[in-house]
């Protein structure tokens, strides 16, 4: 059976436009997973017995775990069939997220332009990482090129 994707192009996504993300629980295993990849094993991320000691009063996600696991679940969504990330514009960490936090992505088109040479579009979009209270946690904008309409030639 032929499985047919119907993928968002340039054209298809309006200023305003909002897509709404699975979502996923992060787990004690994506933060050794993590901490392993990066090498940042800070005790605040790894050691509940020091976590304990702190503010949050148990151990926190690494800040770049959830802008990871935030870019996952973008593609989760399944907005374009090709995207080139081109870089981030203000991204704020705005409360901490925990083990076992359940999170998930809001995205809004923020701006969109067309390359200089007209064949690919830049997208800005608004991230908004919400965990399982709809509390906002982390955000920011993400800038992607992604495909036109291929023209009929």
């Amino acid at each position: 059976m032929k499985r047919e994707e119907i993928l968002l192009t340039y054209e298809d996504v309006d200023v305003g436009d909002e897509f709404l993300s699975p979502s996923r629980t992060v787990s004690e295993s994506d933060v050794f997973q993590f901490a392993g990849i990066t090498g940042d094993y800070n005790e605040l991320h790894t050691s509940e017995a020091f976590a304990e000691t702190t503010p949050y009063g148990t151990r926190i996600v690494h800040g770049m775990l959830t802008l990871a696991i935030a870019n996952g679940l973008y593609v989760r969504i399944g907005i374009f069939k090709n995207s080139i990330f081109l870089g981030i514009d203000q991204w704020r960490f705005l409360k901490p997220v925990k083990i076992g936090d359940t999170i998930r992505l809001r995205l809004v088109i923020e701006d969109k332009r067309e390359t200089k040479e007209g064949k690919r579009g830049i997208i800005g979009m608004k991230y908004e990482v919400l965990n399982q209270k709809n509390e906002p946690v982390a955000d920011g904008v993400l800038r992607r090129m992604v495909d036109k309409r291929r023209s009929e030639e």
